[in-house]
């Protein structure tokens, strides 16, 4: 169990890491994602569209390396609950709309209620770290958790590198369905116009 979740608090982290830098790298698409979503007075739409990046990356810098995992790890579940009440709002509105989830400009992605699902479990999760923090690869544990987790005495840099595969290779999963997307929309265009080869009626 404490492996597990020591692996969760990785992952975790390394979700928020890749969102948070996705988003600050295209501030302005993700601007537009974030007034999309009509749930904010247009004065704080850019203040959020510009913090909520920064803070992503900082909370899974500070959850990977175990700086109050406790701490950081409930915001997190907070945080996700929020982002899928945000979701659920506007399909119940029957409005759809790409989500700025983590790189609108590169992979954009519709909202749905498979987002919604996914960001609750993930907030189960980060929820359950914060309630039982596994007690291994901690640079400052902080406050503990009511249940405390032991982490069997066993090599944490496998389960790390195992994380880290899985992450690359959803990242890449995710560039490989967008750029299918884009050569079958092309292809789609190709397929539309007329060839000049044939003659024309008269």
């Amino acid at each position: 169990m404490g492996l597990f979740l020591l692996a969760a608090r990785w992952f975790i982290a390394g979700i928020f890491l890749r969102s948070g830098l996705a988003k600050a790298t295209e501030l302005s698409a993700f601007r537009s994602a974030v007034a999309n979503y009509r749930l904010l007075p247009p004065a704080l739409v850019t203040a959020v569209a510009i913090s909520l990046p920064f803070a992503e990356i900082t909370a899974g810098a500070l959850l990977a390396a175990g700086v109050l995992p406790v701490i950081v790890a409930a915001a997190l579940a907070v945080l996700l609950v929020v982002f899928a009440a945000a979701i659920a709002i506007n399909l119940a509105r029957g409005r759809v709309f790409d989500c700025g989830c983590a790189g609108s400009a590169v992979a954009p992605s519709t909202i749905g209620w498979q987002h919604v699902a996914v960001d609750l479990l993930l907030a189960a999760v980060a929820a359950a770290i914060a309630v039982a923090p596994p007690a291994s690869a901690e640079l400052w544990p902080g406050p503990s958790g009511p249940i405390r987790v032991a982490v069997p005495g066993i090599d944490v840099l496998p389960v790390l590198l195992a994380v880290l595969i899985c992450l690359v290779v959803m990242a890449v999963l995710r560039r490989a369905i967008a750029v299918r997307g884009l050569a079958a929309a092309i292809s789609t265009q190709l397929d539309a116009r007329p060839d000049p080869r044939k003659p024309g009626r008269n």
